[in-house]
């Protein structure tokens, strides 16, 4: 039988060290450190790439994957435009006929006329905003 001696020294023999092992503690903390600053690096990394994978992401769906043939030149022209020429007739259309029917609902109510038609262009004003109004001369005009 072995003793209790000969035993110890044969696990110590038995041991293997890896390369590079650090002894001390003060060699063992700056390992640490490091180990720290590379995990937040690496975190930091991690968080730019996928907010560059969502921002391409974004841009791929906010395009039209398939392309029709045609000219380049209209397309952005098209693009440029915000509305039709038919969406901005009927727009205009409609706004005209909210100023005829508000110019017809001051005068039902005992308004005289120059008083209707500056009720109506007021009214017209705040149902489709200050730029949607006429001149008094344009109120005339249309209203007359």
């Amino acid at each position: 039988m072995m003793k209790k001696k000969e035993k110890k020294k044969l696990k110590k023999k038995d041991k293997i060290r890896v390369a590079g092992t650090v002894e001390n503690q003060a060699g063992t903390r700056d390992l640490k450190k490091r180990i720290k600053q590379l995990e937040a690096e690496l975190k930091h990394c991690n968080e730019t790439i996928e907010a560059l994978r969502h921002q391409v992401k974004d841009k791929q769906t906010g395009k039209n994957k398939k392309r029709k043939p045609g000219n380049s030149a209209v397309k952005s022209l098209r693009s440029q435009q915000s509305t039709t020429v038919a969406v901005a007739q009927r727009s205009a259309w409609k706004r005209h006929r909210y100023l005829r029917d508000r110019y017809d609902f001051h005068l039902d109510n005992c308004h005289d006329k120059p008083d209707a038609r500056d009720l109506a262009d007021k009214d017209l004003r705040q149902e489709y905003g200050e730029d949607a109004g006429f001149s008094k001369q344009e109120l005339d005009h249309i209203l007359s």
